[in-house]
């Protein structure tokens, strides 16, 4: 023990910190790397391409919005049904795009993995996280321009924030799921885009299950994508209308899909390696 009293740390302590400090640094420079990189070859090097990230789920968004707008359906609790919609679409469309790219995520990329610091890994987060700051960014301009011009504020950003960062991860577990799947069989990539466009109907994205009976309530929350989308909804209306979700129940999932698809997409890596 040293004069001041405190135990010092044993050498190879030290040591080990420093390799884990170390390999997380390096980590995020790859993974950074990776995000450039991804950004130049689907948007090129104009910065009116990297717009188009941000602009495509606004558009898309939007034009589902003005829709239910024009329908002139009057929500419960009074909701704006331009801002019901529009925070519905976007967040499944961060799900939709996440999913849908996976599948060619690890043969775009196959020439990398010969580089002992890229890992499969890497490659699907840096891909993920590019379709997610778009997604915030987007649902962060929807909130801004209702509170300027329609004065509508957000209940809970909090819980609106931390529903996003939940959707982020239950989208990046099936990401790796469908990923190494597509590396084993080509078929399973053809399979994807269709299962998501018919998820749609079920996500919760346009709908609010206060509109359900109970019992197809019930079976509607067993979709994890539904808690997301109510508990969006709740951070933005508040009490406005009754909402019903399971967070712990999204985690449950999110911890699930997240470990079998790094078990997964490991093991894919070794197929992959033989070629």
């Amino acid at each position: 023990m040293s004069a001041t009293g405190t135990v010092p740390i044993p050498p190879e302590r030290r040591e080990k910190g420093h390799w884990i400090i170390e390999g997380m640094a390096t980590q995020g420079r790859v993974i950074g790397a990776l995000v450039m990189r991804e950004m130049q070859t689907r948007f090129g090097r104009h910065n009116l391409g990297f717009l188009w990230l941000f602009f495509e789920p606004l558009f898309l968004g939007s034009m589902v919005g003005v829709m239910h707008l024009a329908h002139g359906q009057r929500l419960p609790g009074g909701a704006d049904p331009f801002i019901f919609s529009i925070v519905g679409y976007v967040p499944f469309f961060m799900f939709r795009s996440i999913v849908n790219r996976a599948g060619s995520a690890i043969h775009a990329n196959l020439t990398l993995l010969f580089h002992r610091q890229v890992t499969p890994a890497d490659v699907m987060i840096a891909r993920n996280l590019l379709e997610a700051v778009a997604v915030v960014g987007v649902i962060a301009i929807i909130l801004t321009v209702a509170a300027w011009f329609a004065e509508i504020l957000p209940a809970n950003p909090g819980l609106i924030a931390g529903t996003l960062a939940l959707l982020f991860l239950l989208c990046h577990g099936a990401s790796l799921l469908v990923a190494a799947a597509s590396s084993r069989w080509d078929s399973a990539e053809r399979l994807i885009h269709p299962i998501t466009y018919l998820m749609m109907p079920l996500s919760g994205a346009f709908f609010a299950l206060h509109w359900m009976s109970p019992g197809i309530r019930e079976l509607l929350l067993w979709n994890p994508l539904v808690s997301i989308h109510e508990a969006i909804r709740h951070g933005i209306f508040g009490d406005a209308f009754p909402s019903y979700y399971d967070l712990f129940y999204v985690g449950q999932w999110i911890l699930v899909v997240n470990l079998l698809g790094m078990l997964a997409l490991r093991t894919a890596r070794r197929k992959l390696e033989i070629f």
